[in-house]
């Protein structure tokens, strides 16, 4: 078995190569699925009630993680490598398509994909004269 490659983070924005900060994520709720398999059918024969499976050949990635409870500042740097992270027209602005090189822990390996995170939601916990902070938020990143 050859020695990982893990090389400190585990995702980066391809287009500005910005590593996002680790100090964002909240440990114990990041969470990879990389390599998930796509049936196209799947059936069971009448007679024996094997199983027949017919397999998609491409295999997407999907992770998941909490954003830590934060202040603006913080919240607003995230914002902003996310933001400057997505493709360059109008359709990837409004789909949040972002091509990022991930950490596959399946493979122990860095791959490259591009992804689309979901709505997010920000819930206020408190608000200051100057400043407001956010709670936990869960950030999706899907593959196409």
């Amino acid at each position: 078995m050859s020695a990982p490659t893990f090389r400190g983070y585990l995702i980066k924005a391809v287009k500005t190569d910005a590593i996002l900060p680790l100090k964002f994520i909240q440990w114990d709720s990041y969470k990879i699925t990389p390599n998930q398999r796509e049936e196209i059918k799947a059936y069971r024969d009448d007679n024996t009630r094997n199983l027949t499976r017919v397999t998609a050949s491409g295999k997407k990635t999907a992770i998941e993680f909490k954003l830590r409870a934060m202040w603006l500042e913080d919240m607003m740097e995230f914002q902003g490598w996310l933001g400057d992270g997505i493709e360059d027209t109008q359709e990837a602005h409004e789909q949040r398509k972002i091509q990022l090189e991930i950490y596959d822990t399946e493979e122990n390996v860095y791959k490259t994909g591009y992804f689309y995170v979901p709505n997010m939601d920000y819930t206020i916990l408190r608000i200051t004269d100057d400043s407001i902070k956010y709670k936990e938020q869960t950030i999706k990143f899907i593959e196409y």
